[in-house]
């Protein structure tokens, strides 16, 4: 199976000419800023590498200090972040304070063939489970739990088509679980509770195929599970 599209990531720097008082999901400063765009998806806000991100069962608030730099990120198809990256404006005036935009950089998703990855979650994911369709999520290491959503897109097949089950097995027998750390986070957005799975997840890759490598090329541009559009599930893959 031939690739079908080109990932990439672009990450807008910008900063706030006051301090200021922001949501503390903070992906909510980016999709402002694009609105809401609906074919990429957004970080949180990142400084010094960081995401910024209040764990919390408790509704609280993060704040950004003025003249300080910080960035988010727009992962997707090539086309649909080039699109979106197109409109930025140089300022923009939201949550009682101005913003400036100050740089914009565009890299592409490349994962190279290797025979073992390993997937940091940087922002809780939302584990979706592909054989019942529920709310209720799941936290698990089973490649075909975590990157169902990324076949899902990558194939545009849906949830019940028959060869979506074929390719879960390929997937499984493709991307082997090894010892991994799992732990989970809560943290509030739009005044709800939720709780996602966090850790260090590792695979060894036992069947060499471009589908594999482009589901994860997808999850380091979009992010694994549900409500990646909103900054859900981002990740960071490495080889070895």
């Amino acid at each position: 199976m031939e690739r079908n599209e080109v990932y990439v990531i672009g990450e807008v720097f910008l900063t706030p000419l006051t301090n200021v008082i922001i949501p503390p999901f903070s992906s909510k400063v980016g999709r402002t800023i694009l609105g809401d765009p609906k074919d990429v998806v957004v970080s949180p806000l990142k400084r010094n590498g960081k995401y910024l991100i209040k764990h919390s069962s408790t509704p609280t608030f993060l704040e950004l200090e003025a003249g300080e730099v910080y960035s988010f990120e727009v992962g997707g198809e090539e086309k649909s972040v080039i699109k979106e990256l197109s409109k930025l404006e140089d300022n923009y005036s939201f949550f009682n304070t101005y913003w400036k935009i100050v740089d914009v950089k565009l890299q592409k998703v490349v994962v190279n063939k290797s025979k073992k990855i390993r997937l940091e979650i940087l922002t809780p994911a939302l584990i979706v489970n592909p054989y019942v369709k529920a709310k209720r999520k799941v936290f698990t290491n089973k490649s075909s739990f975590v990157f169902f959503v990324n076949l899902l897109d990558v194939t545009g097949f849906s949830r019940n088509d028959e060869r979506t089950l074929s390719l879960l097995k390929h997937i499984d027998e493709a991307l082997w679980e090894e010892p991994s750390i799992m732990k989970y986070e809560k943290v509030i957005y739009d005044g709800k509770e939720i709780i996602g799975m966090t850790g260090l997840l590792n695979y060894s890759i036992e069947k060499d195929s471009e589908i594999v490598y482009e589901i994860l090329e997808n999850a380091i541009a979009k992010g694994i599970g549900s409500s990646r559009r909103i900054g859900f599930g981002r990740v960071k893959i490495t080889v070895e």
